[in-house]
């Protein structure tokens, strides 16, 4: 048996022997796990956000290819999934 695994053993002997030191550890243990699941959660949070910002832009972005076009703000409204009033500012920013 390695040094580090026997000294990893006698620690868990003894924190298992003591009813604070075994809480103690728990506690520990529950705090990094709660940490580290803040963490992934406020990550994932992040890139859904990210993600749906990138995809309205993109669709902002080919209104405006389409605008240039001189398709209608009807058609542009159903392939884009843009409200008609949000076209025809883009369409006022545009002229």
């Amino acid at each position: 048996m390695s040094e580090y695994i026997k000294k990893a053993k006698d620690e868990l002997d003894k924190i298992s022997q003591d009813q604070r030191e075994r809480r103690l550890a728990e506690l520990r243990e529950k705090a990094v796990r709660d940490e580290k699941a803040i963490r992934d959660s406020g990550f994932l949070e992040g890139r859904a956000t990210g993600l749906k910002e990138g995809i309205q832009e993109e669709k902002i972005n080919i209104a405006r290819e389409m605008l240039k076009e001189n398709l209608s703000v009807d058609l542009i409204s159903k392939v884009t999934g843009l409200a008609t009033k949000e076209i025809e500012k883009l369409n006022k920013v545009s002229n």
